[in-house]
């Protein structure tokens, strides 16, 4: 039986992917963000797991899809903490998701560019990429840090768009973040579908809210 994919993956020139959530599993981050950054800063300031906890999420609901949630400069300054030393002790629990990297395989074989679109900060992605291989994969990558703007804005997506030389009308984009899919859709990338399986967690699923939407990237092979 056809994907009922194929032919947008057939039609498109560029093939444009997130990581976190889409290549890579998002237990990760989540394990990151929730539990051992938290753990940290409870020893740093000498508070309780529950008080940590609580910091990180407080301030992670002010500027929630702005650059400075995604800057890891701006958490090291607020909290004094050294985030990449964090990420680094645990590597080891970076990890593909499931079939990720046999799709990522097979569409490099294809007579199409791979591009990479992360709001992950470029130094904990380096972390991510030297414990995951997938680069190899792939022809580009960039950051919204380093554009200055997040994949939320539209503003991000002209200079993706300018970066690469990208026509939209030939692309297909895949994000586990439904904001982030709709900006690309208005940006032009009719063909941008949601990632319903960002974790390895089965119970972590997300609601199917986009026009397009598949489980994981194996969908489009």
């Amino acid at each position: 039986m056809r994907n009922l994919h194929s032919n947008i993956v057939t039609n498109a020139s560029d093939i444009l992917l997130d990581i976190d959530g889409v290549i890579l599993d998002q237990s990760f981050d989540n394990l990151f963000w929730q539990e051992l950054i938290p753990l940290k800063l409870s020893i740093s300031k000498n508070i309780s797991l529950e008080e940590a906890k609580l910091e990180i999420k407080t301030t992670a609901s002010k500027i929630y899809g702005t650059l400075p949630w995604y800057e890891l400069e701006f958490w090291e300054n607020r909290y004094d903490i050294d985030f990449l030393s964090v990420a680094a002790e645990h590597s080891s629990k970076i990890n593909f998701l499931p079939n990720a990297e046999q799709t990522l395989n097979q569409l490099s074989s294809l007579d199409k560019r791979i591009i990479l679109l992360t709001n992950c900060d470029p130094r904990l992605l380096n972390i991510k990429a030297g414990s995951v291989p997938f680069m190899q994969y792939v022809d580009g990558c960039i950051s919204s840090v380093e554009l200055g703007v997040v994949k939320e804005h539209q503003g991000f997506w002209s200079k993706a768009f300018r970066y690469f030389n990208i026509n939209p009308k030939f692309s297909l984009f895949a994000d586990d973040n439904l904001y982030v899919v709709n900006a690309a859709v208005k940006a032009g990338i009719e063909n941008s579908f949601q990632v319903l399986e960002p974790t390895s967690n089965v119970n972590i699923i997300n609601e199917p809210e986009a026009i397009l939407t598949i489980r994981n990237i194996g969908d489009l092979i």
